[in-house]
C-alpha cells in the first residue's frame, strides 16, 4: 500500500494560470502557502492559528482558533508590546475496523507574535480564557493619562 499527501489542487487541470497564481502568492507572502504549494503538507509542524483582533477603546480582544489543543500546551505571554501566543499541538486519531487498522497523528509548536502598541506591558491585568477551541485574550490599552503627549516646536 502506497501513502500519499492530498492535494486539494491536483484535481484541477494543471493550467498556466494556476502556476502562475501560485508563484505570485508565495513570492507576495515570502514564503510557500500550504494552499498553492503542492509539496506542503498542512499537518506539518508550521501550522499557525488564524487570529482575529477586535481594537476597542480601552482594550484588545485577540481570538485565536486552535481546535484540539490542550490549554495547558499554551503559553501567553506580553514583551515590549508584543503579545505572544506560543504551544504545541498533538493529536491521535486511530480507527479499528473489521480488515483495517488506521492511525493519524499530527503533532507540532506554534507561534504567533502581534503588534500592539499602545497595550498595557502590565501582565497581572491581561485575560486569558479559552473555550471549545478559541483562545480569547483580552489586553488592556494604556490609559490616556499613561500617554505622553509631545508637544512639536516650531522653529
Amino acid at each position: 500500500m502506497s501513502l500519499f499527501k492530498y492535494q486539494p489542487l491536483s484535481t484541477i487541470p494543471q493550467l498556466p494560470i494556476f502556476s502562475q497564481l501560485s508563484d505570485e502568492m508565495n513570492q507576495f507572502f515570502g514564503r510557500d502557502l500550504p494552499l498553492f504549494n503542492r509539496q506542503s503538507d498542512f499537518l506539518s509542524g508550521d501550522w499557525q492559528p488564524a487570529t482575529d483582533i477586535e481594537q476597542k477603546d480601552n482594550r484588545y480582544i485577540v481570538k485565536a482558533d486552535i481546535p484540539g489543543v490542550d490549554p495547558k500546551d499554551i503559553k501567553v505571554s506580553m514583551e515590549n508590546g508584543n503579545l505572544i501566543i506560543e504551544g504545541k499541538r498533538e493529536s491521535k486519531e486511530e480507527e479499528n475496523k473489521q480488515n483495517y487498522r488506521r492511525i493519524e497523528r499530527s503533532f507540532g509548536s506554534f507561534y504567533r507574535c502581534i503588534s500592539l502598541p499602545d497595550a498595557s506591558d502590565e501582565s497581572k491585568k491581561i485575560e486569558a480564557h479559552c473555550n471549545k477551541g478559541v483562545l480569547e485574550v483580552i489586553v488592556p490599552k494604556i490609559s490616556s493619562s499613561e500617554q505622553k503627549k509631545i508637544e512639536i516646536k516650531v522653529d
